[in-house]
């Protein structure tokens, strides 16, 4: 698990640091203070040697069409802009493992491209020389000696191609965005723990928010795979028609059981589970999180939900939780952490934490 986490020149952090860090790690913080952010450049350290990445961090963003320019595609990646500056992601674990990663857009080069040349000295015919877009260059290295570097290319015709090389001991890490929607991964990730007879745990904790629930399946409706339960109707039932809070817990705790020993992160943890739900829920959470060995990093805006993890967690066997509330303080942005006394007391005195 982590232990210290650090941020330079990304998103809206000119630099940040984070420790400690426990099991299961509450953002919070006003809007614009960076808390997607935060999971964001985790899923990149974790992921640095997966050149695809910071496509699918943008496409999280709804941002999947633009124009090929590096310093739109991938500019606001870096901290105002600065795109003649290098983003640091670092961390320590708690076998005391040092990783980094550096990202950098790569000066830009000169080709040759197929097209309609005159021939001239260093252009020659049936060719012409285009500037094609930077690269974008992920170096990941770390404290047993292991680098690897990854790359994203935009050619001159659009077309976008990447580049790996060096070789990294292997991370797993999962992003599950705000939206709490079924995707075809959820009926994978269920038939992976299905094949090891692993789904009644899963049963159990869906239980406490359809008490009818009795067994789960994974059925094909119009050519895709989609979990299906069985709740005493004639049919087994889609999940997403169970509503939002089923889809949402049985996400989360799916990501879990596919990530031991790896990293969780989840935007708005709370949206779809109703407030009542959720000591219940953050019970099984933790639970699962130490069965699997998953440390979890969480945004949230809710109040309830700040009460409610502390609730479980202090009822459990361990209190594996803690408050990082994100502040800006004029052009900085400053970590603020609770852990289970200064929570409880900020509680318990109304104090604003979230």
């Amino acid at each position: 698990m982590y232990t210290r986490f650090e941020v330079l020149n990304f998103r809206g952090f000119d630099h940040l640091v984070i420790e400690p860090l426990a099991r299961v790690n509450l953002l919070a913080g006003k809007n614009n203070v960076g808390k997607t952010a935060l999971l964001e450049a985790l899923f990149l350290h974790i992921g640095a040697h997966n050149p695809e990445l910071p496509l699918r961090v943008n496409a999280l963003r709804g941002i999947e069409r633009f124009p090929v320019q590096p310093d739109e595609v991938w500019g606001w990646f870096f901290y105002d802009k600065r795109t003649d500056q290098i983003i640091q992601i670092r961390s320590q674990d708690d076998h005391g493992l040092n990783r980094s990663l550096a990202m950098r857009l790569a000066p830009a080069e000169t080709v040759a491209q197929a097209g309609n040349g005159d021939g001239s000295r260093g252009r020659p015919a049936g060719f012409i020389t285009t500037d094609v877009s930077r690269d974008l260059v992920l170096e990941y290295a770390d404290s047993r000696g292991h680098q690897a570097e990854a790359r994203i290319m935009f050619a001159a015709d659009g077309e976008i191609k990447t580049r790996r090389s060096g070789s990294v001991s292997a991370a797993t890490g999962i992003y599950l965005g705000a939206a709490a929607s079924f995707t075809g991964e959820d009926a994978e990730r269920f038939s992976n723990i299905e094949r090891v007879g692993r789904t009644d745990g899963l049963v159990s904790a869906l239980r406490l928010l359809e008490p009818r629930l009795t067994r789960l399946t994974v059925l094909v409706t119009a050519g895709a795979p989609m979990i299906h339960g069985g709740i005493g109707l004639r049919e087994l039932m889609p999940l997403p028609v169970m509503g939002q809070g089923m889809v949402r817990l049985c996400a989360i705790l799916l990501a879990i059981a596919n990530a031991p020993g790896g990293t969780l992160l989840i935007d708005e943890i709370e949206n779809g589970l109703h407030h009542a739900a959720l000591p219940e829920v953050f019970q099984a959470i933790g639970a699962a999180a130490r069965a699997y060995d998953v440390q979890l990093f969480a945004t949230t805006h809710s109040w309830e939900t700040i009460r409610a993890a502390h609730t479980a967690f202090s009822a459990g066997p361990i209190y594996d939780l803690q408050l990082c509330r994100l502040e800006r303080t004029r052009d900085t942005i400053i970590p603020a952490i609770y852990d289970q006394e200064a929570l409880g007391a900020a509680l318990k005195h109304d104090l604003e934490v979230r």
